[in-house]
């Protein structure tokens, strides 16, 4: 009877301590201890941070997240709660620690895609006085409960995301001190426990998953999603006899977010976006589940304001929860200790609804070489690893974006890989990747004849070359010009164009092309015959791409016939028809398209109207007889077969008059379909 008696005194004490010192709706059970929360990133984002978890703190909250620690870590936590109750806390991090490992297993285990933490949690409380069934006063005991936790974590990179994931160790330790004997109950078995747990737990940060690309990567790559299971493997109390009291399993997922403020400023309000820079504001939201009940919903934000790059920085927190505190408020300031070490200083308080404010001070100390965008850069850069690690590295790089290092990194993986999500990685980062991208689609949507949508994606493009090439020292070359003035003319800027492809310093065929073609629908026929006269002379030197000598001649042509050079045109146009009768290769420029897909037929028909233009009335009949000759599937053929009885008829008559009305009427009408401005 007195053993049972003495048993609920105690149990009653604990449960009414612990309850009063952790206002918890879940205080009673076992293991609420650890419940109490660490970490001043944490506490002061009101405790959402399982998607977070990238500190010292992370092998309480959620391992997984300690492989993205930027740098070795030490974190302390020393506060005096309610009655005579001390709360602390010790968290290591060590990430990426073996980096220049070669043996497969070690680097696995240990190598620059893991980390390691280990965690002290420790509760006290003294004061309680121990009294015998008959109330008779036994002295004062106290009660501890600790938990030393070991962490492992590690990532998988690969062009869907990165995936990371870990495990913890964890054991608990609960005593019980100064308990007395009474009568005939013996304490001594009861006074001390020791037990042993697993957790759990995964973040995913997405990159090009299948489900998410349907998102720019600019706004994807800040959000991450976390998951977590404390108590997986339950530890358990001994209670009085021989029963076991286990810890309850709670579930946690959540979300997080770094909002690039600038990011969400429109382009054309330079100065906001330049006053935000790169300033951050982390945000994050939890729900948790205690054995299988829907308990707490958690959000948090956390302002990063970053001051130099010594690492002076300060990051305002703010959270709310319907779980513990409610309200939580918090302030972190770090700044440089030495050449290598960093040390912030975190401050939080919590609104309890029954008790006073919780305030609590957090000091972290950060070691080492930081382990950001620029050592995943310089790992890329080694000579002696294979393109799927440098990829793995070059994805990091991305995935921290903002920084420095994106573009680079962005150019080199397009290169030796994921060039399927070569779009997706210049919308990132703009410029002349992103250009000479919406160079390329515009090209495309032409040879598919949707000029009005071409039209538009060369608008952007040369809005984004255009960023870069009014830059004091650009660094564009030649092939990037060429497809700025390229991209200029599908968008129907000539002018622009002509300024931009000056600047080309190689003359080429394709740059003497796309300078007649912009001369020409200027209607500045001498200089369009004097870029076409460079392009024809280039031909026995360089390789025709894309049919540009065969259209050269003929745009010469159609520039000689509108200076009416008749004599000189025809010379360019016979070559036309010696050299260049086959199709033309499905990449020819289209400015215009010929619809039939050959320009021989061209030449054929506007070599007559030559002839016919020179009162040489029967040698133009018979090119316009042979035009419907030899090519009478062809659009001129077919033209030429529905005028000849036209033009026989009225030779027959001599009506040369008519015969010349006839002539001005087909050439205008040629013209036109050409796109052709009038002479000036």
């Amino acid at each position: 009877m007195k053993r049972r008696i003495v048993k609920v005194i105690v149990m009653a004490i604990m449960c009414v301590a612990v309850r009063q010192v952790l206002a918890q709706g879940d205080a009673g059970q076992a293991g609420a201890f650890l419940n109490y929360g660490v970490g001043g990133r944490a506490m002061g984002m009101g405790r959402a941070f399982v998607a977070v978890s990238d500190d010292a703190s992370g092998s309480y909250w959620n391992p997984a997240g300690l492989v993205g620690a930027r740098r070795m870590e030490l974190s302390t936590t020393y506060t005096n709660l309610y009655y005579d109750t001390q709360f602390a806390h010790l968290g290591l991090v060590i990430p990426r620690p073996g980096r220049t490992l070669k043996d497969k297993v070690a680097r696995f285990l240990v190598g620059p895609s893991t980390a390691v933490g280990f965690g002290w949690v420790g509760l006290s409380m003294t004061g309680f006085e121990q009294r015998s069934s008959t109330r008779e006063y036994l002295g004062d005991f106290g009660l501890s409960e600790n938990a030393f936790i070991s962490s492992w974590a590690r990532e998988e990179v690969g062009s869907w995301g990165i995936f990371r994931y870990g495990i913890n160790l964890k054991f608990v330790h609960q005593d019980f001190s100064g308990l007395q004997n009474s009568g005939s109950m013996d304490m001594a078995g009861s006074s001390t426990d020791w037990s042993g747990g697993i957790d759990v737990g995964m973040i995913f940060q997405p990159i090009h998953a299948p489900v998410f690309r349907i998102f720019s990567l600019r706004y994807l790559l800040p959000l991450k999603i976390g998951f977590s299971v404390q108590n997986l493997v339950q530890p358990s109390w001994k209670r009085l006899g021989m029963e076991k009291d286990p810890f309850p399993t709670i579930i946690r997922w959540g979300l997080s977010y770094r909002w690039v403020i600038k990011d969400w400023v429109p382009d054309n309000w330079k100065g906001l976006r330049s006053l935000f820079g790169n300033t951050q504001i982390l945000l994050a939201f939890d729900r948790e589940y205690l054995d299988g009940r829907q308990t707490g919903t958690y959000f948090g934000a956390e302002g990063q304001f970053i001051f130099s790059e010594s690492g002076f920085a300060l990051f305002p927190r703010v959270g709310i929860n319907n779980r513990t505190e409610g309200t939580a408020l918090g302030i972190g300031f770090c700044m440089p200790f030495t050449s290598n070490a960093l040390i912030r200083i975190d401050y939080a308080y919590g609104f309890h609804p029954f008790l006073d404010g919780d305030n609590r001070f957090f000091m972290t100390l950060q070691m080492g070489p930081g382990l950001g965008p620029s050592f995943f850069r310089q790992m890329s850069e080694k000579t002696d690893l294979p393109n799927k690690e440098i990829r793995q590295y070059l994805l990091r790089v991305i995935a921290d974006y903002p920084n420095e290092y994106v573009i680079g990194a962005v150019n080199k993986i397009t290169q030796i890989s994921d060039s399927a999500y070569a779009r997706r990685y210049f919308d990132l980062t703009g410029g002349l990747g992103l250009a000479n991208s919406l160079f390329h689609e515009s090209w495309e949507l032409m040879k598919e004849g949707r000029i009005s949508r071409a039209q538009k994606k060369a608008e952007d493009a040369s809005n984004e070359y255009a960023i870069v090439f009014t830059q004091p020292e650009h660094a564009m070359t030649d092939s990037e010009l060429l497809n700025y003035g390229e991209a200029l003319i599908i968008a129907q800027r000539m002018g622009p164009a002509i300024s931009v492809l000056t600047e080309v310093e190689q003359n080429s065929l394709r740059r003497s092309y796309l300078m007649g073609l912009c001369y020409k629908a200027l209607g500045e026929w001498s200089k369009a015959i004097n870029s076409f006269s460079e392009a024809v002379r280039l031909v026995d030197t360089e390789m025709d791409l894309a049919n540009m000598a065969g259209l050269s001649f003929l745009g010469l042509g159609q520039a000689l016939v509108r200076m009416e050079q008749y004599e000189t045109a025809r010379v360019a146009l016979e070559k036309l028809i010696d050299k260049y009768a086959q199709s033309l290769d499905e990449n020819y420029p289209r400015y215009p398209a010929f619809r039939d897909g050959y320009i021989v037929d061209d030449a054929q028909y506007l070599l007559g109207l030559t002839y016919l233009l020179e009162k040489q009335y029967e040698e133009g009949v018979a090119s316009l007889l042979r035009t419907a000759l030899f090519y009478p599937n062809m659009q001129y053929g077919q033209l030429a077969e529905s005028n000849t009885g036209n033009f026989i008829q009225l030779m027959q008559a001599a009506s040369w008059d008519l015969m010349d009305n006839l002539v001005d009427r087909l050439l205008n009408n040629y013209f036109d379909e050409h796109g052709w401005p009038p002479t000036q």
